[in-house]
């Protein structure tokens, strides 16, 4: 189960995890062990507040994306284009890509593309010679 790697991401520990998404600690501490199953409101709590795929938590298989989510990439990558120095595409294309792929991820988790100014803030820190 992933979700002793959600709550990683908050801090939390088990207790106040469990107050945050709605289950008492002795549930909660089962559906992390694995010893209970996750009910389907807890699940869509998870999706809702971290925007963490039911599908994933329960198998670890990604969902595939939809025509929303490929507008948000293909937005992301617009963005993160008109961002991208030339140079450097030709200098370092994996410093490139790995600046494209931050953008889409950041755009999927947030749910929108991110805009220009973003992505040249972005820029700005992680395309650092």
């Amino acid at each position: 189960m992933r979700l002793k790697e959600i709550r990683a991401k908050t801090g939390l520990n088990q207790q106040d995890f469990a107050e945050t998404i709605g289950a008492s600690y002795r549930s909660y501490r089962g559906y992390e062990s694995g010893e209970r199953e996750v009910p389907t409101s807890i699940l869509i709590k998870l999706h809702n507040l971290m925007n963490e795929e039911p599908l994933w938590i329960l198998t670890g298989k990604q969902t595939p994306l939809g025509d929303t989510e490929l507008d948000i990439v293909e937005n992301a990558l617009l963005a993160g284009l008109g961002t991208v120095p030339t140079t450097l595409i030709e200098k370092s294309p994996e410093k490139a890509a790995a600046f494209l792929k931050l953008l889409v991820k950041l755009s999927l988790k947030q749910g929108e593309g991110l805009t220009q100014v973003d992505a040249q803030e972005i820029a700005q820190q992680s395309l650092k010679e």
